[in-house]
């Protein structure tokens, strides 16, 4: 009879933690789902602007994380992306020096589909932008595109 007692009980157990383990997953489930919707203006610009403070702080796989959710594009080529970022960034580092401050520089409009944030990135050498842009096909907000480049003349008015 313990024997018996012993195996059921590890089976209510077992039971137990697959239940707590498969509604945390639903929990998770329902806020990363909630976490992938960009329902107006105000929500892409809180987007940008935490991928912009990573990106200050030379933490690009952070920052593209936080835009993955939101980016209709294979996980792969966001991945080849962030690596090429990486890459690029030691020559940004010598030619620009340390990294300063950042500033949001502009917003520019599409009609009411395309959106898009400039963003300076000061070092102490020169400036860089970064530009992120987000798309509407239908009710919500997509990323849609995120670069940065030192050639500052279109920012220029």
């Amino acid at each position: 009879m313990k024997l018996r007692i012993s195996t059921l009980s590890r089976m209510f157990s077992t039971l137990f933690i697959f239940s707590m383990l498969t509604a945390f997953s639903l929990f998770v489930t329902i806020d990363v789902a909630h976490a992938k919707e960009l329902k107006n203006q105000i929500d892409t610009k809180a987007l940008a602007d935490k991928m912009v403070n990573h990106f200050i702080k030379k933490e690009f796989t952070e920052g593209m994380a936080l835009a993955k959710p939101h980016w209709p594009l294979p996980e792969v080529e966001l991945d080849n992306l962030i690596k090429k970022i990486e890459m690029q960034w030691p020559v940004v580092d010598r030619r620009f020096g340390p990294s300063v401050g950042q500033e949001m520089v502009d917003k520019q409009k599409i009609g009411d589909s395309f959106l898009r944030y400039y963003y300076l990135h000061k070092f102490k050498n020169h400036a860089i932008y970064w530009k992120i842009t987000f798309y509407k096909p239908e009710k919500t907000w997509v990323v849609n595109g995120v670069s940065f480049k030192d050639n500052l003349d279109i920012l220029y008015k």
